[in-house]
């Protein structure tokens, strides 16, 4: 009896082992299926966070580059105004020198004018001087 005994031991101990190694690989693709659902899950949140990162980067990337479009405009404008200032100082600057050389000449000519005036008074006196004193002499 002892041999029969050890037998079904054996046997139910088979059977728990059977029904372990059953419950085992059940709750392995228990956990496997839930490893897989995460996985997925953390996946698609990925996708999700990796889309909505890139749209961000290129909403700010079209905002960043009309923001530039926007300043460069601008520069150009004020470069196109400061020019146009530049030309009528320029322009400003010719037209005074023109009139300072205008006022020169004639300051000059009339410089001259009085230097001949008081030249040729000085000439007619000293000329009376002479016919008087040559008068006196002939006289």
């Amino acid at each position: 009896m002892d041999g029969v005994k050890q037998q079904i031991h054996a046997r139910q101990m088979e059977a728990q082992e059977t029904k372990h190694q059953f419950e085992l690989r059940k709750e392995q693709r228990k956990l496997r299926a839930e490893l897989d659902q995460t996985r997925n899950k953390n996946k698609d949140t990925i996708v999700t966070v990796r889309k909505d990162y890139e749209r961000t980067v290129v909403d700010e990337q079209n905002k960043l580059q009309a923001q530039l479009t926007k300043i460069r405009n601008k520069n150009k404008e004020l470069l196109k105004n400061e020019e146009l200032r530049y030309q009528k100082m320029v322009e400003e600057t010719k037209t005074n020198h023109k009139q300072k050389i205008v006022e020169l000449e004639i300051s000059q000519d009339k410089e001259v004018e009085k230097q001949q005036t008081d030249h040729e008074n000085f000439l007619d006196t000293a000329r009376q001087k002479f016919e008087a004193e040559k008068m006196k002499l002939e006289a």
